[in-house]
């Protein structure tokens, strides 16, 4: 049979729909695909370019590879391990061989049971596609809000890396200052260091509460399936640990750095209240507070927290001298000073380890 490569990309999804949207519509994508490919007698090999964060295209291996559409693997894998995924992965030989096998057993597993069982749609799949668009058009509202690209370029360190010199390609395609105009890769990477993680949970709330009010029935097929269905429970764990990357208290520290108060405390008191609304969804899913139910995730971010702090504190001092001296004309002082920044959004990046 012949076969077509098809690549399926996870960061600009992400950041023109929200991480719901763009996991589902993925999955969508894939099945439609493979129609296609089914009714022409050509096999479909997805290549799948994962990021290393979650906004990005990753999660745990095996929830991935179990997550996909049934069908989408014939025996064969691809995929890209990008940033610092690659050492965290392989490293050294034992590591190594651990993902090897954890990709070889997941992918043998999937196209066993794809090759000997049949599956007919789930019921939740409706519910899924009511989620996403509902997810995507809060997540939308929020970035086409008057004001919006202000808040954002001055309450993250975007400036800073727009400066680096780390990407193969630059930070923005042809060099407006718009969100359209900038790559996937900043935009999470700017909201990571300033510990928002935005792209990794924003809209999700609004629509798990949404769904709760308007259909409880299928709210309640949800916290049924939660754990059973590899789909749901993927793009939702991989919420979970966004929302556990989150730091409250650094978020509004950097969102003093927004020059105006009014679009400082209008686009902050949004996110704060979605975060919430977003958190206690997600606890009413999980059947418990996400600190019990992921504790391994949380722990991991308890250990980091005090070490990561100093290093925001840092940025954050070093950052607000940059800009008053680039304010003020003094570039040569300012240039002194960007070593020292990126110093700080290198070492944040390896704290956090959720930035490939």
């Amino acid at each position: 049979m012949r076969v077509q490569q098809v690549m399926i990309g996870y960061s600009d999804s992400n950041k023109d729909g929200g991480i719901f949207a763009s996991l589902w519509g993925l999955y969508r994508a894939q099945e439609a695909l493979m129609q296609v490919g089914q009714a022409n007698g050509v096999r479909i090999r997805f290549f799948h370019g994962r990021g290393g964060t979650i906004s990005r295209g990753a999660g745990p291996t095996h929830r991935f590879v179990k997550a996909l559409p049934h069908g989408a693997l014939g025996g064969d894998l691809r995929l890209t391990e990008q940033g610092e995924t690659i050492a965290q992965k392989y490293a050294n030989r034992i590591q190594a061989a651990y993902h090897l096998e954890l990709l070889l057993a997941g992918t043998t597993r999937t196209t066993l049971l794809s090759t000997y069982l049949s599956e007919p749609p789930h019921p939740l799949e409706p519910t899924m596609d009511w989620l996403a668009a509902y997810s995507r058009r809060v997540y939308m509202e929020l970035l086409t809000s008057e004001g919006f690209l202000r808040f954002f370029r001055q309450a993250t360190p975007i400036d800073v890396i727009e400066q680096s010199r780390i990407g193969s390609r630059p930070a923005r395609r042809t060099g407006q200052q718009t969100l359209a105009d900038l790559r996937a890769i900043p935009w999470v990477f700017s909201w990571g260091q300033a510990r928002f993680y935005l792209s990794g949970w924003y809209g999700v709330g609004s629509a798990l509460e949404a769904l709760q009010q308007h259909d409880p029935a299928a709210f309640a097929m949800a916290q049924q399936h939660l754990i059973t269905w590899a789909p749901l429970h993927y793009i939702l764990s991989n919420v979970a640990t966004s929302i556990a990357a989150v730091d409250t208290e650094m978020m509004q520290a950097y969102a003093a750095l927004v020059e105006e108060a009014h679009v400082r405390e209008h686009f902050l008191g949004g996110i704060l209240t979605e975060y919430e609304r977003t958190r206690e969804m997600l606890e009413m899913l999980y059947g418990g507070p996400l600190a019990e139910r992921r504790p391994n995730v949380h722990a991991l971010m308890q250990v980091r927290h005090q070490g990561l702090r100093a290093l925001h504190e840092q940025q954050l001092g070093l950052l607000r001298r940059w800009r008053a001296l680039q304010a003020a004309g003094a570039h040569s002082e300012a240039n002194l000073l960007l070593p020292h920044l990126l110093l700080t959004v290198n070492a944040l990046a390896n704290g956090l380890g959720s930035t490939g």
